[in-house]
């Protein structure tokens, strides 16, 4: 990478997203350009280094000062300004939690014609958080959420969701299925589950979906990896619980006590596999270090963890791993 990083000019043709990725290859470099760019004006710029001190990408971390970026955006017409102001009321960034606020900055974004924004808005509705629950409007939402954007796959696996649970109509699976599909060839890894799970339930092609599991477990963010394993673990196929052994290693990449836990019981109990000891007490050892570094989460109770058991038919491991999905998203 030049030692300039980016020209100015190339800062203002470049959109947020392609600007968010250039940012990630060296942050620290950045940082003083974004900044720069900013205080000159420039919108997308405002937005990526709000999004920096949120993060603490590349600088140092400060939620508030995040967010008072994102509301000079808005101020000047972002859509993508106005949704960020949304996320920050939504998940309290830089500002205590408050989901009424929040979605009324996404509809305002949303009826903009924010992707991202109908996404989050239709999440609200969805599950009543700041607003009435209605999951017709919900519907609407993620419909229109779908039509174009960055958030038309994680809508299209939501469609999918309805049609399979039949949310205020009759169950489609088949059509779910297509929907499924369209968010997993979106690369979104709730999408790339779903399609695998219910591939599996509907044709019982195994093959198919642990090309699916696998690649929702490389694209998926740890928490989610943990209910890939959950779903997985008690599968009766050996080449499905090895995906739940993967999934457990991914979620341990957090550094949690409680993940090094779960993946250190998965190897010592030979979860898909040979048991590996002496790879368990290795990760044991490291969530006591991380506890006694004051990085611990309120540990969990191991014994309540379900037991690898007996293998189970098909039709048991469906429901299972329907009982495992949680339905709250984690959107942008």
């Amino acid at each position: 990478m030049r030692d300039e990083w980016i020209s100015f000019t190339e800062l203002q043709r470049m959109g947020p997203e392609l600007l968010r990725e250039r940012i990630s290859e060296q942050p620290g470099q950045a940082a003083r350009w974004v900044e720069a760019a900013a205080l000159n004006g420039l919108v997308n710029a405002q937005i990526a280094w709000g999004q920096m001190l949120v993060d603490g990408h590349g600088v140092a971390r400060d939620p508030q000062a995040g967010l008072r970026w994102f509301r000079v955006a808005a101020e000047a017409g972002s859509a993508e300004g106005i949704n960020m102001v949304g996320r920050c009321h939504e998940l309290g960034w830089g500002v205590p939690a408050d989901p009424r606020a929040a979605a009324c900055y996404y509809r305002q974004a949303a009826e903009a014609g924010h992707g991202w924004a109908q996404f989050n808005l239709a999440t609200l509705l969805l599950h009543g958080s700041g607003v009435a629950p209605d999951r017709r409007e919900a519907l609407a939402w993620y419909a229109r959420a779908a039509r174009r954007g960055d958030a038309r796959a994680k809508a299209m696996s939501m469609i999918g969701r309805y049609l399979e649970l039949g949310w205020d109509r009759a169950a489609r699976p088949a059509a779910a299925l297509r929907w499924y599909a369209r968010g997993a060839a979106g690369d979104d890894y709730r999408g790339l589950f779903d399609h695998a799970r219910l591939t599996l339930e509907l044709t019982g092609d195994v093959g198919r979906a642990r090309e699916g599991f696998a690649r929702a477990i490389e694209r998926g963010v740890p928490a989610f990896c943990r209910h890939v394993a959950e779903a997985l673990r008690a599968a009766p196929q050996p080449e499905l619980r090895r995906l739940a052994l993967h999934a457990l290693e991914r979620a341990a990449e957090t550094g949690e006590p409680a993940d090094l836990r779960r993946y250190a019981g998965a190897l010592a109990e030979g979860l898909g596999g040979t048991p590996d000891p002496q790879t368990a007490a290795r990760l044991f050892a490291r969530a006591r270090e991380a506890e006694q570094a004051g990085l611990a989460v309120p540990r969990e109770d191991l014994a309540s963890r379900p037991p690898a058991g007996p293998r189970t038919r098909l039709a048991a491991l469906v429901r299972q791993m329907k009982a495992a999905l949680t339905l709250r998203h984690n959107p942008r």
